[in-house]
């Protein structure tokens, strides 16, 4: 069984770059020296729509818990990025990122010339926020950084791609507040 998900694992890594080009992984470091804002936060609204030229966006709505890196006027705050599904048109990009009404995540970003966020590194500037049922601790995971939590019952690793262990979310948040290297 281990196997069949390796190799099903490694024909979508091997095919995806063939069609839409190599996505270089950017460290912890890079993402947030390249962001203007780095928050935590909850998504509470998505909106599709098309912009003056026909092209067709999505505008994220964020009630944001906790700001790591710049400044903000409000706590909720909109997050841009191209693609979306528009009456029975759908637009999507390889790597592009997605979120998902009441998904909390932490987002790295750079403030467009209207002040909205646009996520840095397509998929790698969104970091899904998830909980373990039986504790409180949270971790954090996006494409290169992060895994699924240790299983609660065992504390073993569960199934993850080489080098993606757990990722605490206070790990990540000194990191992004220049606490660990």
């Amino acid at each position: 069984m281990k196997y069949i998900v390796y190799s099903i694992i490694a024909m979508l890594c091997c095919s995806a770059p063939l069609s839409a080009g190599p996505l270089l992984p950017l460290s912890i470091a890079d993402l947030t020296q390249a962001s203007d804002v780095v928050f935590h936060g909850k998504v509470i609204s998505k909106k599709i729509a098309r912009d003056e030229s026909g092209r067709i966006f999505t505008t994220v709505r964020f009630k944001v818990h906790e700001l790591w890196k710049g400044d903000i006027k409000e706590d909720i705050f909109e997050v841009v990025h191209g693609g979306g599904i528009l009456g029975n048109r759908k637009i999507v990009a390889p790597y592009q990122v997605d979120y998902r009404l009441d998904e909390e995540a932490v987002v790295f970003c750079r403030l467009n010339s209207k002040g909205k966020g646009v996520t840095i590194g397509l998929v790698q500037g969104k970091f899904k926020v998830m909980k373990t049922l039986e504790s409180s601790k949270k971790y954090v995971r996006n494409l290169f950084h992060g895994g699924p939590p240790p299983d609660p019952a065992t504390g073993k690793l569960r199934y993850r791609l080489p080098n993606q262990l757990p990722l605490p979310f206070e790990s990540l948040k000194a990191q992004v507040e220049g606490g660990e290297r």
